[in-house]
C-alpha cells in the first residue's frame, strides 16, 4: 500500500526523472537519503522499471510507423511470447505492446525512410504464416502528457504537453546520438559517467545535453512503470467522428483528464484516438461516457482494447 509521500515522489519523477535527489528532498521535505531509500524500493518492487528520456526522433529525421498484428497458429504462452520477443529485439522497434482484443500485438517502427521501413517489414513478413492480419498507420503527431494521475490530488494539476513527431529537422552531431542513445535506457546516470562511456570532458557532455534539450529533441524525462502494481489497467480507445470541428475541444477534455495519458494523431489509424489508465472496465466505461455524453454530436461510435504487457518501450531507436 502506498503512502502519501510515494505518490508524490513518483509525480516528481514523473514531472522530471533526471531532477538531482537534493532537488526532490527540498519539494517532499524529506531527506535525500530516505528519498534514495524509497527510489531503491521502488526499483527492487518493480514498480520503477527504468528511467527514459522522451525522444522527439522526428527531429532526428525520423518517421514513426505503427503496426497492429493478429496472431495465426500463435497459441501458447511460449508461442507468443517468442513473437514479442522477435519485435523487441528488431532495433528499429521502439514499442512493443501485447494486445487484448481483435489484434494480439501493437508496436512501433522508427526509421528515416520508406526504404528503411520495408527492409524492416520484410523481417517480419518473414513470419507470414503466423501473421493472420495487421493494420498501418503513421504517427503525426503523438501528444504526450504529464501523468497527474500520480499526483496527490490529481485534478488540480495542469499537466504539460510533450510532442513527439515535430515538424522541423534539428542539427545534430553522432556524438549527440550517443548521448541520446545512453539517456534513453537511463536518464540517472551522471554527467560524469555519461563521459567517461564516451570518452569526453563532463562540460561538454554537460553543454550537448543542454542543447539537445533547448532544441526539444529531448522533450522530458520520467519513469517506465509497472501501473498494474500501481492499481491500474491500460487501455487504447479510437473514436469514430461525424464532425472534426470538434477535434480540438475532444483533445483539451483528454488533455486535461487525469486518466488519460496521450492522444495519438495518425494517418490511416481511426478519427480520434487516445490511450488512459483505469482501475478496472467500470471506470473506463464511465469515462467513455462521460465523454460521448459531451460530445454526443461527434462521436458516433467507438471501439476499445487494453493492453496487458509492455515488452519494450524507449523513444530512441538503437
Amino acid at each position: 500500500m502506498l503512502k502519501k509521500k510515494d505518490w508524490q515522489l513518483l509525480y516528481e519523477l514523473e514531472k522530471n526523472a533526471r531532477q538531482p535527489l537534493q532537488s526532490i528532498s527540498k519539494k517532499l521535505k524529506i531527506s535525500k537519503q530516505l528519498i534514495c531509500y524509497m527510489m531503491k524500493k521502488f526499483e527492487q518492487d518493480k514498480i520503477i522499471l527504468a528511467y527514459t528520456a522522451i525522444i522527439d526522433s522526428s527531429k532526428l529525421g525520423y518517421y514513426t510507423y505503427r503496426v497492429y498484428l493478429r496472431f495465426r497458429s500463435v497459441n501458447t504462452f511460449e508461442e507468443k511470447e517468442k513473437f514479442y520477443q522477435f519485435l523487441s529485439n528488431l532495433p528499429e522497434t521502439t514499442i512493443v505492446n501485447s494486445i487484448d482484443g481483435y489484434w494480439n500485438v501493437g508496436f512501433a517502427i522508427s526509421v528515416k525512410n520508406i526504404y528503411d521501413f520495408y527492409e524492416v517489414w520484410n523481417k517480419i513478413m518473414s513470419k507470414r504464416k503466423n501473421i493472420a492480419d495487421y493494420k498501418i498507420a503513421i504517427y503525426s503527431p503523438i501528444f504526450h502528457f504529464t501523468r497527474t494521475l500520480l499526483a496527490p490530488e490529481p485534478k488540480k494539476e495542469t499537466p504539460k504537453i510533450l510532442t513527439l513527431g515535430g515538424k522541423e529537422f534539428v542539427d545534430h552531431s553522432s556524438i549527440d546520438l550517443e548521448i541520446l542513445k545512453l539517456l534513453s535506457k537511463n536518464v540517472r546516470q551522471p554527467i560524469i559517467e555519461l563521459a567517461k562511456k564516451l570518452h569526453k570532458n563532463p562540460k561538454f557532455i554537460s553543454n550537448r545535453i543542454k542543447y539537445l534539450e533547448k532544441t526539444q529533441i529531448i522533450q522530458g524525462y520520467r519513469p517506465l512503470l509497472d501501473w498494474g502494481k500501481l492499481g491500474y489497467s491500460y487501455y487504447k480507445i479510437d473514436f469514430t467522428l461525424t464532425n472534426y470541428s470538434s477535434k480540438n475541444d475532444l483533445f483539451e477534455l483528454c488533455r486535461m483528464h487525469p486518466n488519460v495519458i496521450q492522444v495519438n494523431q495518425t494517418i490511416g489509424g481511426s478519427d480520434f484516438e487516445f490511450e488512459i489508465f483505469c482501475k478496472d472496465t467500470n471506470e473506463l466505461f464511465s469515462i467513455i461516457s462521460e465523454i460521448q455524453n459531451k460530445f454526443s454530436h461527434s462521436i458516433e461510435n467507438y471501439t476499445y482494447f487494453s493492453i496487458p504487457k509492455p515488452y519494450k518501450e524507449t523513444f530512441m531507436s538503437i
